[in-house]
């Protein structure tokens, strides 16, 4: 298999937040969004092909869908320095301990 792009996707319960955290705390780039009728959503590049989407319900509504669960996120970059700086930016943010694991080879 050769996908030409991989993307991720998900409706979020607190919109704002998750597209903060994706965007700012992460890092990732924008790439497009909408904001309509029937829902609101936003493209952020996690770098190369691959792509984060994110739903959010419409203005004044709450999405009451299932959470996500089991869900790890891991990312590769390219040398230490970096993840060590990024690991260390991201513990600074304010997300829970529990949701953080220090940087570690696994190759």
């Amino acid at each position: 298999m050769n996908a030409l792009e991989f993307r991720f996707a998900f409706f979020a319960r607190d919109f704002e937040k998750s597209v903060n955290f994706y965007q700012n705390i992460l890092s990732m780039n924008y790439i497009g969004g909408w904001d309509r009728p029937n829902g609101k959503g936003v493209l952020l590049s996690a770098g190369g092909t691959a792509v984060i989407e994110i739903y959010g319900a419409p203005d004044g509504e709450t999405y009451e869908g299932p959470r996500p669960s089991g869900l790890n996120l891991a990312l590769r970059l390219e040398n230490a320095p970096a993840v060590d700086a990024f690991y260390q930016r991201l513990a600074g943010s304010g997300l829970p301990e529990a949701a953080l694991e220090p940087p570690q080879d696994r190759y």
